[in-house]
């Protein structure tokens, strides 16, 4: 979308930490007819929902980066910031600032949370204690903590370990990790089990006792029938034996039991049955329609215009129905919020039962070896993560600086030649494919530099500085030379225009990533959209915005799903929201808070038509469709008056029948609600994408009735993305299919 106007002047701190609105919370009033009467919904279950908005607010978190900025900041004359304001890239900016005797006046020291052996051993015996009590969930949050803490064998670390010659030291991390593999096997988690067995085998678990874990292994192989895999194990369990301390006749007994389970292999031919798929993630639908051609993100029903005014937006290329598909999309980059960080996984977002460690550090976890293993990001930021967190920065921040560690230094320097600024029309006019993994549509997305003020750039400007130093005290510019302290390489300098563009990219297409949290099982009482973290999704973003979205967003991990919660006339633009609701914000507030985070002057049909707040409306009046032309015909809902006349076409539509139509959404309300309190969402959800066909096909919003049965229907949809159970220790959504 264009800039309709220069930004204004805000708080410095805000300006560089720009970020969405507050989040949109829908409080639908009692009063309406629905949640008063027989029809058995709970008011509380569609009220106070939290969308997902466009981009997550940034609270003032506390930090020091706000007095260096001011310190740098009272340091520059008129002159100079008149002198900065003539720059025209973002490298010459970078430059300028990072040029300036005062941003170097920071002594920036590496705060990093590293492992404690002290702390896992008093950790793994607080679990040996719970597990010896037969306290399985308690001794498997002892047994994590344990793991997380210990030191992990690898690299120069494991180099040092093995010069002291401490094997308590040597093979902590893999005894943790068998503990908390004994608890899950207990609980009968088999899949996080067999993950903590292959990692503790993998990190140098004593011989003497890999016998055991192999024996474990191979029953719960047999359990999940994979029979080849459970006859190798068994067969490994029986040549570790022979290293195992203990008595003679409990070898024998060991021994014997093995040989009972080979024993029903070796008769005869061995194979795997396919294996159950465990789903550690909700599933992706598919695209209603298929993938469009151009735009392999986006339904086949749908395309993406360019209007000057508008910038890129998407409309419906045919008629879209409520429920369809209208976008799935992988982030480019994600970044988790720092409350998320014990529970969730740093790579994939999802809520973790067996975390696994960072191998340095105590401060993050992931949801498996191969998340760790696909975090480059991680392995850039880790000796410096803490220091981050203590400026205060926000998770916009982080988001830029997150699009540049997830990629080596190489993958920039190697694009640096074909970086270069296109038009946002030529994305929609030479029809080339939009790939979302092409970081060119990212490094292109509108950032409205034009209308930016020497203030807001040169506040992110020196953001991007102390960004660049905390990066310097890493390994990203090895080999390039980098220099210390108050100098710069020319990497370093092409690195730091990258990071300014990023950080203004991020303030116009970022979207928060959530999860949906029941406060019980088999419940929506209650339940609330939590904030995960933040992502940028190059296809989303082309999404323009109104008061009254035409789609809600959930996710799978970091993956969001877009999908209609109302038809959708072809030609029509879909849009989403950006966080202000017309429902929850009067139109005057609405409007500035656009205007301020995202520079335009919305002019959505809520806006120019002042649509009341759902507090604010009443059913005595009704926005009737003509049978003919389906102009809109207001209509008092207590008039006797069976006709009505439509200024538009003229002709004269019986309101009879629609009334009646009316009063039978009654009846499919009330079924919908009994189902969802009976936690039947499938049917549930079925029943109001009827209900809200029946209301659309009647009547125009805004309409009690019609916003109460949409948000019904979006904590039905919302339950399909990511989903936690608080206080429910299979939260983790582990399924099988």
């Amino acid at each position: 979308m264009a800039a309709t106007r220069p930004p204004s002047n805000r708080e410095l701190l805000e300006s560089t930490n720009s970020s969405s609105s507050s989040c949109s919370h829908s409080s639908l009033s009692s009063q309406s007819p629905r949640a008063d009467t027989e029809l058995g919904l709970n008011h509380k279950m569609v009220s106070n929902l939290k969308r997902s908005t466009k981009m997550l607010e940034d609270f003032d978190r506390p930090g020091y980066f706000k007095d260096y900025y001011k310190n740098v900041r009272k340091t520059v004359s008129n002159d100079q910031l008149n002198e900065f304001a003539k720059l025209t890239t973002d490298e010459e900016k970078f430059r300028y600032v990072f040029n300036l005797p005062a941003v170097h006046d920071i002594d920036l020291k590496l705060f990093f949370k590293g492992k404690s052996e002290k702390e896992a051993l008093e950790k793994k015996e607080e679990g040996n204690k719970s597990f010896g009590k037969k306290k399985n969930v308690e001794a498997l949050t002892y047994y994590s903590q344990a793991v997380i803490k210990a030191p992990v064998p690898t690299g120069k670390y494991w180099k040092l370990i093995k010069e002291c010659a401490d094997p308590r030291k040597m093979t902590l991390y893999a005894i943790c990790l068998a503990n908390r593999s004994a608890a899950l096997f207990h609980l009968k988690d088999f899949y996080h089990c067999v993950k903590d067995i292959d990692e503790a085998l993998e990190h140098h678990y004593p011989k003497e006792l890999k016998f055991k874990l192999f024996k474990r292994k191979g029953r719960i192989l047999v359990t999940m029938r994979q029979h080849e895999s459970a006859r190798d194990a068994f067969r490994q369990a029986l040549k570790y034996l022979d290293w195992a301390k203990m008595e003679r006749e409990r070898r024998l007994e060991h021994q014997t039991e093995i040989q009972r389970w080979l024993k029903m292999y070796e008769s005869g031919k061995v194979e795997d049955n396919a294996m159950t798929e465990i789903k550690l993630l909700p599933d992706v639908p598919s695209l209603t329609g298929g993938q469009n051609e151009q735009f392999p993100s986006l339904s086949s029903k749908t395309e993406v215009k360019y209007e000057k005014g508008q910038g890129r937006f998407v409309v419906a290329a045919e008629n879209l129905q409520i429920g369809d598909v209208i976008c799935t999309e992988e982030p480019c980059a994600s970044v988790l919020l720092l409350e998320q960080y014990g529970t969730h996984c740093q790579r994939c977002f999802s809520l973790t039962k067996a975390q696994i460690p960072c191998k340095k550090c105590s401060g993050v976890v992931f949801c498996s070896s191969e998340c760790r293993s696909k975090s480059y990001f991680h392995e850039v930021e880790c000796p410096i993560l803490d220091l981050l967190h203590g400026s205060g920065m926000s998770i916009n921040c982080f988001l830029a600086f997150r699009m540049l560690t997830k990629h080596p230094l190489a993958f920039f320097m190697g694009l640096r030649e074909q970086l270069q600024d296109n038009l946002p029309e030529t994305t929609v006019n030479n029809k080339e494919v939009y790939d979302p993994t092409d970081f060119l549509r990212i490094y292109n997305l509108v950032r409205h530099s034009q209308d930016r003020t020497p203030e807001d750039f040169f506040h992110r400007t020196v953001m991007t500085v102390f960004l660049i130093k905390a990066l310097k005290k890493t390994k990203y510019f090895e080999g390039e030379g980098s220099h210390a302290g108050d100098k710069l390489t020319e990497a370093e300098q092409f690195v730091g225009g990258l990071l300014l563009r990023f950080l203004q990219i991020i303030q116009f297409n970022a979207h928060e990533v959530s999860e949906f949290q029941l406060q019980g099982p088999r419940t929506l009482e209650c339940a609330k959209n939590e904030s995960l973290g933040a992502a940028i999704y190059p296809t989303l973003a082309l999404f323009n915005h109104s008061c009254h979205s035409a789609m809600i967003r959930y996710f799978s991990g970091t993956r969001v799903i877009t999908r209609a919660v109302r038809p959708i006339s072809k030609g029509t633009l879909i849009p989403e929201n950006y966080g202000p609701s017309f429902s929850t914000k009067p139109t005057s507030d609405r409007k500035a808070q656009l205007a301020d985070r995202y520079w335009f002057d919305c002019a959505c049909q809520p806006c120019k038509d002042n649509w009341p707040m759902f507090r604010d409306m009443d059913n005595s009046k009704l926005n009737l469709k003509c049978h003919k032309c389906a102009a809109q015909m207001a209509v008092p809902a207590d008039t006797l008056t069976p006709f009505v006349k439509c200024d538009k076409c003229g002709d004269q539509t019986n309101i009879l029948a629609t009334l009646k139509n009316l009063q039978n959404t009654e009846q499919t309300f009330k079924a919908a609600c009994k189902e969802m309190e009976a936690f039947n969402l499938e049917k549930a959800t079925s029943l109001l994408m009827e209900n809200l066909r029946q209301l659309d096909t009647a009547l125009y919003p805004p309409y009690k009735d019609y916003h109460l049965t949409q948000e019904a229907l979006m904590r039905c949809l919302l339950h399909q993305g990511n989903l936690r159970v608080m206080g429910d220790q299979e939260s983790s959504r582990l399924s099988k299919k």
